[in-house]
């Protein structure tokens, strides 16, 4: 159950393994190999978990990983439609085609991309050839479908500053928000990440605001207060 996972909204969220990018800040490292290890969760206790829950709920948010790896993701988003709850879905955007297919086919209410760096850092941070032409295809799929979205950038030092920022406010300008997220140095899938100081929150406020004049921006996950959520 989570509060947070989809704004506005309570929410069950459930994890796929297995991604194709490996960024090394990754919080969600046994995710992201496909190992087997994790205990599976059976259909029939998705659907009792759900069900137990109806009028509690609002949706199911389908993370990972990378959800759209998954050949018979949409058979999962069309069951869950069919339980009568709404579904998000998050994704890094690196299958617009897969993407699409879900928008087009009624099987996804909302959509969250994660936007990582300038797009020509791209494969360096994902650790794996990528045409980023993709990313940018998924950006204006989104924006184009005109539901309920974000796009939302992970603020991390060294791979991300106002720069960075800029340039992907710029490519999703039109989009319903961005968000910023703050940082957060524990267990990451690089071991050398649990080190990286975060940028103070007052920077991340600050930014938000100026580049609110490109899209409308907001700060999530500050330390102080909860501020941004």
């Amino acid at each position: 159950m989570s509060m947070i996972d989809w704004p506005g909204k309570i929410c069950a969220v459930v994890f796929l393994a297995g991604c194709n990018f490996r960024c090394p800040y990754c919080h969600n490292p046994e995710l992201v190999e496909d190992s087997g290890k994790e205990e599976p969760v059976a259909w029939e206790d998705l659907v009792a978990y759900i069900e137990a829950r109806a009028g509690w709920i609002d949706g199911v948010c389908i993370t990972g990983g990378e959800p759209t790896i998954h050949a018979d993701l949409p058979a999962l988003c069309r069951r869950l439609k069919g339980l009568g709850v709404e579904v998000k879905l998050d994704t890094n955007g690196s299958r617009p085609r897969a993407l699409k297919r879900l928008m087009e086919e009624g099987l996804v209410d909302c959509v969250a991309m994660d936007l990582k760096t300038s797009l020509d850092r791209y494969p360096a941070l994902a650790g794996r050839p990528l045409d980023v032409r993709a990313i940018r295809e998924s950006a204006e799929t989104i924006i184009t479908w005109g539901g309920e979205h974000e796009f939302r950038c992970t603020v991390v030092p060294g791979w991300v500053g106002y720069q960075e920022l800029q340039e992907l406010a710029r490519m999703v300008r039109g989009a319903r928000r961005l968000v910023l997220q703050q940082f957060r140095p524990e267990h990451t899938l690089d071991p050398a990440y649990r080190g990286v100081v975060p940028y103070p929150d007052e920077q991340l406020l600050s930014w938000s605001e100026e580049l609110s004049a490109l899209v409308p921006t907001r700060v999530r996950g500050l330390a102080a207060m909860g501020v941004g959520n």
